[in-house]
């Protein structure tokens, strides 16, 4: 991983940058960017500066910096098992007939809803669009799978009561298996989190960007869980 005494500083690469507006319940709108290249992700969130994440894809490994303790929580990729819900989980993918077309490509939605013998739940509603930065959308999803798998990895944490089908779905074993189909311009989930696509870009950025501090200190939850 690159550390901020990397030799590297100064060297333009290319990145595509993704601009989202995103909200949670009872939190005002705040503005996240992405910042992707075939190596790396960083995305910071503009409603604090107290850190950043970094996604290392070669070493698969996501680096979450927070500089208010001088620290980084280290995620690694994790082994996880396929999720064998007890219940019936249905997903809707179609077209959206109307919908502006985004750089001449249509968009679609991507809906999974989890269904038992009493109800039938919307977990995420995701608008995408497939072709759009094919590979941008396979960076995010090899991110996003770390990310769940850290998820399972702390389950046993969350009370029993807790552990509804869409949190489940939506909150633990989401894999972002909907990349897979196109970028996300929109997005609804179970949580109430929201986050719409307002603005993307071709950048050249310095390699220091994706840089984490050298003398942070390093840490993971897997210590704590073994």
């Amino acid at each position: 991983m690159i550390l901020s005494s990397s030799l590297h500083a100064g060297e333009p690469v290319d990145a595509k940058k993704l601009t989202y507006m995103e909200q949670e319940q009872g939190i005002d709108p705040y503005r996240v960017t992405y910042t992707v290249t075939g190596k790396f992700i960083r995305i910071n969130d503009h409603s604090d500066d107290s850190g950043y994440i970094v996604y290392d894809r070669k070493n698969n490994k996501v680096y979450s910096i927070s500089h208010f303790d001088k620290s980084i929580l280290v995620i690694p990729k994790y082994p996880v098992k396929a999720f064998d819900p007890p219940f019936k989980l249905e997903i809707e993918y179609k077209a959206m007939e109307g919908a502006p077309e985004i750089s001449g490509k249509k968009v679609y939605n991507y809906r999974v809803k989890s269904v038992t013998s009493l109800t039938s739940e919307t977990c995420m509603d995701i608008q995408l669009v497939p072709g759009l930065m094919p590979e941008v959308a396979e960076s995010l999803q090899a991110f996003q799978k770390i990310v769940s798998a850290q998820h399972v990895r702390n389950l046993d944490s969350t009370p029993e009561e807790f552990r509804t089908p869409c949190y489940l779905v939506d909150q633990v074993h989401n894999r972002g298996d909907y990349y897979s189909k196109g970028l996300p311009i929109q997005e609804w989930h179970s949580n109430e989190k929201q986050r719409q696509l307002t603005n993307f870009e071709d950048v050249k950025v310095d390699v220091s960007l994706f840089d984490i501090p050298a003398d942070y200190r390093q840490y993971s939850l897997s210590d704590s869980l073994e």
